[in-house]
């Protein structure tokens, strides 16, 4: 799907000082592109640099420099070498042949001239000029420029704009729920939707801007001659409109949408570099959100990502070091006030052994990958640590954390089954938490998962229950242990009168399905109460210990097995 304005003519350079045979090359070529003539090598060397041509028409014999040193140089220029040379002279030799196509000469057209065969001539090689061109700067399956071809138009518009004093804008565009249909429905549908994106997007474009894919669902729009914000932002939610029109492929109807990121020379770009950059932050900021919408870039942003790269890079250098750590936070009878339980949770030093906190790190950590890793980190100490409190005569399960991106990931079962063996750790003792999103990522999978996690012996909860999906046929689907009540609810339950409606509607759901229950967040006495008198068996929160690393939870199990009748007067961990 090439578009008429990306078929942009072809430049010929014409390098001969016989003026009379320079003024017939130029009549023979005038209609077949732009064409520039130079009287000698200097000149054509020269000329060439700044007209970059697809195609050089070459004298042999000139006073100064030579053909063959004409074509020996353009061959050896990076920028200049993929121009086709055809030698025009009447030194038609074989060893003048030989020699022309030693430096990189693709024919010979002798003197004096026969029109037909010579343009004839020309033409075949400009056809075949173009054709390598469109290979090497389109995209194969939408025909729009590519990534190389991109930047060559951006460094031109940006050029323009500094000598006219005039702005250009970029908008990156990524389609929002691409993914998603072509992992489930195939390639050949996400194909035929890119497609249809492409000419979607060129519709709603001027001839004199560029649209390009940058691979996979993500499209750059260099708009060229910018008046205002407002422009940019009208042709921005235009955009957003035409992709928001559904597709009809096959004879189905398919929605998506689009996030665009916006940035824009001189504002806030300096070069095409900066330009790219920007726009991509400003993307991802559309994203974060909400999707659907545009956003312009600015210094807020940048300063954003910058910080998660960095965040990013610590994290890596952290897991090779093994500065990540493994706390513990206690799981309580709420009528015997005994610990029953822990839950394992990550922990992150900065370079000062200041905690940095797990809500700036795991959801980047998630977006990486970088999460495979540190879980299975956290699951391993886990279980070491549980099977040395075992050892030591306090048996404990513990709860670990795992995230869609583990639990989803291939090689997530064997690592559960490898990190037991290693740390010889009963499957009775190991909980999984799991949220509510990840039972809907894939049915069948996750039924095959849980299946095999049961039939091991291994308990499943599912954490910060009510905050997520709605459909509550998976309880009965899927095998699952434990719901955990989210803090969310147990944070307002004296004062909202919802809050607890809700508190007592999943404590009946659990008891009906024979389900244990825990209750996060728990931070006063009078929640507590509440909560033992509404029968949830479990309580978790600050009330009894924040997360402790290893050896202060041991110590503190240790002086709640001897105060457990008054735990607050003896412990101080206990905040009863």
């Amino acid at each position: 799907m090439l578009s008429k304005k990306f078929n942009l003519p072809s430049v010929i350079l014409i390098v001969e000082d016989q003026a009379s045979d320079a003024l017939a090359l130029g009549e023979l070529v005038r209609d077949l592109g732009d064409v520039y003539i130079a009287s000698d090598g200097f000149s054509g060397l020269a000329m060439a640099k700044e007209a970059k041509p697809d195609l050089v028409l070459l004298d042999i014999e000139m006073h100064g420099m030579d053909g063959f040193a004409v074509c020996k140089a353009l061959k050896t220029d990076p920028d200049l070498c993929n121009a086709a040379v055809i030698f025009v002279t009447s030194h038609a030799e074989t060893g003048n042949e030989l020699r022309a196509l030693e430096y990189g000469g693709i024919g010979f057209i002798r003197k004096p001239l026969n029109f037909p065969v010579a343009r004839a001539h020309i033409k075949a090689h400009l056809a075949l000029r173009s054709e390598a061109k469109r290979l090497t700067h389109h995209d194969a399956l939408t025909g729009l420029p590519n990534r190389t071809l991109l930047q060559e138009r951006s460094e031109q518009a940006l050029n323009i704009a500094r000598r006219n004093h005039s702005r250009v804008a970029m908008l990156l565009l990524d389609l929002d729920n691409f993914k998603g249909i072509n992992d489930s429905l195939g390639h050949s549908i996400g194909d035929a939707i890119l497609r249809e994106t492409a000419t979607r997007l060129l519709n709603a474009s001027r001839a004199l801007d560029t649209v390009s894919r940058q691979g996979g669902d993500e499209f750059t729009i260099l708009l060229l001659d910018v008046s205002s914000f407002e422009v940019v932002a009208s042709f921005a939610n235009r955009i957003l409109a035409e992709i928001a029109v559904p597709f009809s492929l096959e004879g189905y109807r398919y929605d998506l949408c689009a996030s665009i990121g916006i940035s824009l020379f001189p504002d806030d770009s300096e070069n095409v570099e900066s330009l790219y950059r920007h726009a991509s932050a400003a993307m991802h900021q559309a994203k974060l959100e909400g999707r659907n919408r545009f956003r312009f870039f600015s210094s807020d942003i940048d300063s954003s990502i910058r910080h998660r790269h960095f965040l990013e890079q610590q994290m890596r250098s952290a897991l090779e070091d093994g500065i990540f750590e493994v706390f513990y936070q206690p799981k309580v009878d709420s009528k015997s006030a005994s610990i029953v339980g822990m839950e394992a949770l990550v922990r992150w030093r900065d370079a000062n052994g200041c905690l940095i906190s797990p809500m700036d790190f795991i959801p980047l950590a998630e977006e990486t990958g970088l999460i495979i890793p540190i879980g299975k980190f956290v699951l391993q100490k886990a279980c070491h640590d549980t099977q040395e409190l075992i050892k030591e005569g306090r048996q404990l399960v513990v709860s670990v954390n795992i995230s869609t991106v583990q639990f989803l990931h291939e090689s997530f079962l064997q690592m559960v089954n490898n990190t037991l063996l290693e740390s010889g750790l009963r499957p009775e003792f190991l909980e999984l938490e799991i949220t509510e999103g990840v039972l809907v990522k894939d049915i069948s999978h996750t039924q095959h998962i849980l299946s095999s996690l049961r039939e091991r012996g291994i308990r499943i909860a599912i954490d910060d229950f009510g905050t997520g999906y709605s459909n509550l046929a998976y309880l009965k689907r899927f095998p699952i242990d434990v719901l955990k009540i989210d803090k969310s609810f147990v944070h307002e339950m004296l004062f909202n009168k919802s809050d607890i409606a809700i508190i007592e509607a999943i404590i009946n759901l659990a008891q009906a399905l024979d389900l244990e229950l825990v209750a996060e967040g728990v931070e006063t006495q009078e929640q507590a109460n509440s909560l033992r008198s509404l029968n949830c068996q479990i309580l978790q929160g600050y009330l009894f210990s924040q997360p402790l690393p290893f050896i202060e939870f041991r110590d503190l199990l240790w002086e709640t097995a001897t105060s457990i009748e008054a735990p607050g007067k003896h412990s101080r961990y206990w905040r009863g």
